[in-house]
């Protein structure tokens, strides 16, 4: 991938036309200046403005990458000729030009649902549901075998996830039973060859359609990041100009848990950073921050755009849902992080595989996109910690996945919590059209519905290949479920009616 801007750049050079890139692929060529700097990084800018074909333009900045070399790169959202000029700070030359940018098969920048935001979606316009898993410190280090990076992504494609969260991301956590002894990239003090270290493999899960989760953000726990603010823009900017055109990273200010306890970084610079990044991010990616278990102190901040949850950690599902509908913003989607990490022990009930099962379905019918754990200790033991394939627990990983199979055989984005229109079990609607309530265990329930008529069918949890049909209901009333199994779904779908046409 990294050759392709060094070919589109010589095919403009040599007069054959405009390079061509996709749309929400990266648009990346480079600009030489041999001039000497003793800072590169600080004593200049490149600053470049771009002409979408609509004749917005979009002001950016590029970066240094070495030696004489400067690099722009950006993410064009829209189809057509977009033109740039670049300029140095300074006054030394710069460059201008042209790309196509074509329609692609990207499905767009990660963002939300914008039909129902309280899901995910992409900036084309489709849903998505986020199937993450939590990784370890080791994950980008240099002195993990690329062999064995590459075996755990083949698995995690068979599998079906869709999203990994990434400790010691951007900054190395030097730190026992974290990031110590693992030679993971180090962002701060700006060094251009440790951010190729770390795009290298960013662009390997950009090529397998994984989206990523910084766990320890901008800023981490127990990592080197800059403290003085003008240092701090300045790493922002830096990593902005060489992350910002990916179109699968999700942004985190700082974690894990910035607010907790000894409180290693106040409420104050949290929300001072956020506003930072959000500002400074042309793009307008998902940004939010790692919040301590409990309440989400930032939930209606105007600088996030989606809310990251750590816990309630229980079996007790009625809790679980209503933590999770309480920090769940109307117009925001909610990522459920540290929340079902079974084999973890910092979570004190421990969850056999009948509370896995149960605990995603009640998670997901809450709207939340779970981020799952398959550890043995702590966050850096087990599965998630080694990614050795002979530790994982594969009956966990198929209980979840069977769980969000489920979810992607309706349309779980037109739907919304409504645990008021049930007295028992926990309530999907979109009102009027359908209505999905899961039980977890064998009942009855009254379903408030829209009067009209409905096909009802009882789906086992168990095996959702096992569909039951309950007939027609007009008022949602005294459905009972099937007497054997265990926990059940309750799929309540409206017949046309011609006059609503």
């Amino acid at each position: 991938m990294k050759l392709i801007p060094i070919v589109l750049l010589l095919t403009g050079a040599f007069g054959y036309g405009a390079p061509s890139v996709g749309m929400w692929d990266r648009f990346e060529t480079t600009v030489s200046n041999e001039k000497a700097y003793a800072d590169p990084y600080g004593d200049v800018s490149l600053d470049v403005t771009y002409t979408a074909p609509d004749g917005r333009t979009i002001d950016f900045w590029g970066f240094y990458d070495g030696g004489s070399t400067w690099r722009i790169r950006f993410m064009p959202d829209l189809a057509g000729e977009w033109n740039y000029v670049a300029r140095f700070s300074d006054g030394a030359p710069g460059a201008s030009g042209s790309f196509e940018c074509a329609p692609s098969d990207l499905p767009g920048l990660i963002s939300v649902y914008e039909k129902n935001p309280i899901w995910f979606g992409y900036k084309n316009g489709g849903a998505v549901q986020l199937r993450s898993f939590h990784v370890g410190d080791r994950f980008f280090a240099a002195n993990w075998s690329p062999d064995k990076r590459e075996a755990f992504l083949d698995w995690l494609g068979d599998n079906d996830y869709n999203m990994l969260s990434i400790a010691s991301h951007y900054l190395n956590r030097e730190v026992e039973g974290r990031g110590q002894g693992w030679e993971t990239p180090d962002l701060w003090p700006l060094d251009a060859r440790e951010y190729q270290r770390m795009e290298s493999i960013l662009d390997e899960l950009e090529n397998r359609r994984i989206l990523v989760y910084p766990f320890a953000g901008f800023f981490g726990k127990n990592s080197d990041y800059p403290r003085d603010p003008a240092e701090q823009e300045k790493y922002v900017r830096y990593t902005l100009a060489r992350l910002g055109p990916y179109w699968n990273l999700f942004f985190n200010v700082a974690g894990p848990e910035p607010n907790l306890r000894e409180t290693w970084m106040d409420y104050a610079d949290v929300v001072r950073l956020g506003k930072l990044i959000r500002r400074l991010d042309v793009f307008g990616h998902m940004i939010s921050v790692h919040n301590q278990t409990g309440d989400d102190p930032y939930v209606s901040s105007s600088w996030t755009s989606y809310g990251i949850l750590q816990g309630p950690k229980t079996v007790n599902r009625q809790r679980l849902s209503l933590g999770h509908l309480r920090n769940h913003h109307r117009a925001k989607p909610l990522y459920s992080q540290e929340t079902l990490w079974t084999g973890n022990k910092y979570h004190r009930e421990p969850y056999t595989n009948v509370d896995l099962r149960k605990n995603t379905y009640v998670l997901t019918m809450s709207a939340a996109a779970l981020n799952y754990g398959d550890m043995n200790g702590d966050s850096s033991s087990g599965f998630s910690g080694t990614m050795d394939l002979s530790e994982r627990f594969q009956d966990r990983h198929d209980i979840v996945r069977k769980v969000w199979d489920f979810f992607e055989t309706i349309p779980f984005h037109e739907m919304s919590p409504r645990q008021d229109l049930v007295d028992n079990g926990y309530c999907l609607a979109a009102p009027a059209r359908r209505y999905l309530v899961y039980l977890e265990r064998p009942g009855t329930v009254n379903v408030a519905v829209v009067e009209s008529v409905y096909d009802a069918k009882w789906i086992n949890a168990q095996d959702t290949s096992d569909v039951r049909s309950a007939g027609t209901t007009s008022d949602g009333g005294g459905l009972t479920s099937p007497t054997g199994g265990d926990d059940w779904l309750l799929y309540l779908v409206a017949r046309p009616n011609p006059g609503l046409e």
